[in-house]
């Protein structure tokens, strides 16, 4: 009986100090993850300022000069005349903004170091984020559907944070689905002072024996075809740090909704934080 007692003794002790140094691994293995993607996402933010400052400076010089071409050719009746040749200057002009909006947008990106409060319009912050997808929703005929409540106040939070945590949720929904899919977003306020932000899609879905696990570390659906496991990881742990909550409810052929809730008043704890390295627009 001693003997039995020793040997299950000696073999519970093994595995629990098993246990513990495969854990210390993930853990450590997590943690080395997450400093990579802090890294390249600094190194991004560092990338998107610059070019975009590069960028904005040829484009100033050509809508000033696009500018004076068109002022100029006001003063003359035979070129004010002419719709075609206007046109041609108003679709230079347009471009130029356009292409300063995409620049504003890598800037808004770029800034998202620290933990900075303020108040955000969330329809807002959707669309900024729809507009970097937008191009791959147009090739693979994804219809998109917006559903924010008329009258949803403004509400404070961390914009760079809130950014990253709904490009989380829509890249994984387009990876979730085949081309000519759905896309639906609705936002609410709800109980609590809280708004609740559903990110629907028409994917193969989850399996009830994944649910539990998709916001685990190194957990994927998509091995082989480039899923880290990390993004959604990630995600719930951003949604952590603004006070809120996240959760997926999915049937298997018919698609996945993410459930996030956030608070409109900041958690007593939550403060702002000096951005370190904060990228400041140049322009």
């Amino acid at each position: 009986i001693s003997t039995v007692v020793i040997l299950l003794v000696v073999l519970g002790g093994t595995t629990f100090l098993v246990n513990q140094i495969y854990m210390a691994d993930q853990r450590r293995l997590m943690a080395m993850h997450q400093a990579e993607y802090s890294n390249k996402m600094a190194s991004l933010g560092r990338l998107s300022a610059g070019v975009a400052h590069e960028i904005n400076n040829p484009l100033a010089i050509i809508s000033q000069k696009a500018g004076l071409i068109k002022d100029l050719f006001t003063f003359t009746d035979k070129y004010s005349q002419d719709s075609k040749l206007m046109s041609l200057i108003d679709s230079v002009l347009s471009s130029v903004d356009r292409c300063a909006g995409i620049t504003r947008r890598l800037l808004n990106f770029a800034r998202r170091s620290g933990t900075r409060l303020q108040e955000i319009d969330l329809r807002t912050v959707i669309s900024e984020v729809l507009d970097f997808m937008g191009k791959e929703a147009e090739y693979r005929c994804i219809a998109i559907n917006i559903d924010v409540a008329e009258g949803l106040p403004r509400f404070k939070s961390d914009p760079g944070k809130l950014q990253e945590i709904l490009l989380n949720l829509f890249t994984n929904a387009f990876a979730a689905m085949e081309d000519e899919g759905k896309l639906s977003i609705s936002a609410r306020e709800v109980e609590h002072r809280q708004v609740k932000i559903e990110v629907s899609d028409s994917g193969h879905g989850i399996p009830q024996s994944d649910i539990g696990r998709v916001f685990e570390p190194f957990f994927s659906t998509k091995t082989g075809k480039g899923g880290t496991g990390l993004g959604l990881s990630i995600t719930y742990g951003l949604i952590k740090e603004l006070g809120g909550d996240i959760r997926v409810a999915s049937t298997v052929g018919e698609g996945a909704t993410f459930t996030v809730t956030l608070p409109m008043d900041p958690p007593a704890a939550f403060t702002d934080q000096p951005a370190s390295g904060d990228i400041k627009e140049k322009i």
